[in-house]
């Protein structure tokens, strides 16, 4: 297999690891962010959190999705699972609904330690400026 593979291969987990987070994001908001805030309180999370995540789920989802900062917002991203896995999914089979965190949780670690160059804004810009090294050197 070869790198070019390898970067398509992470190009489509990072595109749609983002949509997933961004549609998760927006879904908090909809409708207003209130019913998402007494959800966290009543499992005993501070009401502010769910503000918080949703806002990482909605700008980190679309940075995700443009590959800006695809390894800081997969790691606010795995926090975020591990959040959900232990608080909201605490004791759930895995077959009922959590088989979806866990490969969110997966993707997010993968993308986390591999980053995702093929077609990423951060990659565009770095190329741009070694090029420039290059060039006054």
């Amino acid at each position: 297999m070869n790198n070019k593979s390898v970067e398509i291969g992470l190009f489509f987990s990072r595109i749609m690891i983002g949509l997933v987070f961004v549609l998760h994001g927006w879904s908090k908001f909809e409708g207003g962010i209130s019913g998402t805030v007494g959800f966290f309180e009543s499992i005993g999370i501070p009401g502010f959190l769910a503000s918080v995540v949703a806002i990482i789920e909605l700008v980190g989802g679309a940075a995700m999705i443009l590959g800006l900062g695809t390894r800081v917002f997969a790691a606010l991203f795995a926090i975020v699972m591990v959040g959900v896995l232990f608080t909201a999914k605490m004791g759930e089979p895995f077959l009922s609904g959590t088989e979806l965190d866990y490969l969110l949780l997966a993707g997010s670690l993968t993308l986390l330690f591999t980053g995702s160059r093929f077609l990423a804004v951060d990659y565009l810009f770095s190329r741009q400026g070694n090029a420039r090294q290059n060039v006054s050197a």
